[in-house]
């Protein structure tokens, strides 16, 4: 039987909202040590994500940065795919964009709007690939 995302994603999402301070996105990653933070609107809902190398591109200029939030650097063309997606599928959309994570998203309510519920990381399928021998 085929594996699917949800088999292998982590479901352990580090979030923070749109309001949260450029600092308080890098204490995020640097407590948890991800490489990404899920930005959530005032309703909990997918609106961004901030990478790590996000933050290192706004490092460049150390005087703009420190009154920036999460909504001011975050990306909003977030690349996502659910639970129930098959690992060949998600493995070959990383490969093809050429990202390192896909945000996991479910769709309750059936509008535009997706929320969160996982990531599937490079490292989520080497390691998978590692416990299948």
């Amino acid at each position: 039987m085929a594996k699917m995302v949800q088999d292998v994603m982590s479901k352990d999402l580090r979030c923070c909202s749109v309001s949260a301070t450029v600092p308080d996105v890098a204490h995020i990653m640097t407590a948890y040590d991800v490489s990404s933070v899920v930005v959530l609107d005032d309703e909990g809902f997918l609106a961004g994500i901030v990478t790590r190398t996000d933050l290192v591109a706004l490092r460049g200029s150390e005087e703009y940065w420190y009154g920036l939030t999460a909504q001011h650097v975050m990306k909003t063309d977030v690349v996502t795919c659910t639970p129930e997606t098959p690992m060949r599928d998600a493995s070959k959309t990383l490969v093809q964009k050429g990202i390192h994570r896909l945000v996991v998203v479910e769709n309750p309510d059936g509008g535009e709007k997706v929320r969160p519920v996982g990531v599937l990381s490079q490292t989520d399928i080497v390691r998978d690939m590692a416990l299948s021998s």
